[in-house]
């Protein structure tokens, strides 16, 4: 009996430990927010203030295989809507924006499934955004509220030890976790700049009957700096955008993007980025009509990148809407 319940405490602090692992790790395992290279494509994804920000109903759907190649390699798949309750058109005038008699809210909504091997992790996200116009630049400011489903498939987890019954149980259960996030955004014509803050909460795992309270099993607040400056050069056919983002937590664990893209004609980009955790990024993508289509191709100087086909993620938007409601100076992409 004694051995028993020993063999079945051993299980559970290796079920703890890895869980901890994929929950926390914000580099080596999956993050606590889902990876995603092309944030630019969809920052509705990362700030609930963008809901909205430039007046049309935008739909967003990706797809992100990473270490292909790799068996149970991560891959995430997202998809949004957005857009601005507008009861008048805004007025462009000699190419600026002028504001409008109504509609400064914006309403966004994302779901999202992130699987790792035998963790899987489903998110549903409602977004509320306030955007004020002051001159010709405006400030937005954006809630979210969401729930995530956490769930261990037992099957694809195999121990040395036979596994006793209690922990079959434990591992087939699944957590739903309830939690918030804010955002604020400063957008002009050349430049953008956002913050967001994540699981404001700290909700506590708690999968099946076991609510552990380690504060390595939280959700830890997750911060998101980003933005870009864009630069038009002499041929005026061409910009250049240089951006960036950084993501961090409460424990003081960062890791960023920097990532300078050309766009030629607002129809074509190219770019490339730069990872601290050692990996690049090449970007492509075109606009047709109101299609948006983006793919990105990460690879790496470690040995998951040597041992794999490197990390592809494909991106498709489309925008809605007369395009006279649009800031035209925040065509997005």
């Amino acid at each position: 009996m004694i051995n028993r319940y020993f063999t079945v405490g051993i299980l559970i602090y290796r079920f703890c430990f890895i869980l901890s692992l994929v929950l926390i790790c914000p580099v080596i395992f999956s993050q606590q927010y889902p990876a995603y290279s092309q944030y630019i494509f969809n920052e509705f994804f990362i700030n609930p203030s963008v809901a909205g920000i430039d007046g049309m109903t935008t739909i967003n759907i990706s797809a992100r295989k990473q270490w292909l190649g790799l068996t149970y390699s991560p891959e995430t798949y997202a998809a949004t809507i957005s857009s601005r309750i507008l009861k008048s058109p805004l007025r462009i005038t000699e190419g600026k924006v002028r504001k409008g008699t109504e509609g400064r809210v914006g309403l966004g909504a994302a779901l999202y499934c992130d699987k790792n091997g035998a963790f899987s992790r489903t998110s549903i996200q409602f977004a509320y955004a306030y955007h004020i116009y002051l001159r010709n630049t405006q400030l937005s400011m954006g809630l979210k509220v969401y729930g995530t489903q956490i769930k261990i498939d037992g099957e694809l987890i195999n121990f040395r030890v036979p596994d006793p019954p209690e922990i079959q149980n434990l591992l087939i259960k699944s957590t739903f976790i309830p939690d918030a996030g804010l955002g604020i955004n400063l957008s002009s014509e050349n430049l953008h700049i956002g913050l967001s803050a994540t699981n404001l909460l700290q909700s506590i795992i708690k999968i099946g009957d076991a609510e552990f309270e380690s504060d390595d099993l939280r959700h830890l607040r997750q911060y998101s700096l980003h933005g870009f400056y864009r630069i038009i050069l002499p041929d005026k056919d061409w910009l250049f955008e240089p951006s960036a983002i950084v993501h961090g937590n409460e424990k003081l664990r960062f890791n960023a993007d920097l990532t300078g893209r050309f766009i030629y004609k607002r129809e074509y980009w190219t770019g490339l980025s730069l990872r601290t955790s050692g990996e690049f990024v090449l970007i492509l993508g075109l606009k047709i009509n109101r299609f948006y289509l983006g793919y990105s191709f990460d690879y790496g100087f470690n040995k998951l990148s040597y041992n794999s086909y490197g990390s592809h993620e494909l991106a498709l938007a489309i925008k809605l809407g007369d395009s006279i409601r649009r800031y035209r100076w925040l065509e997005r992409y």
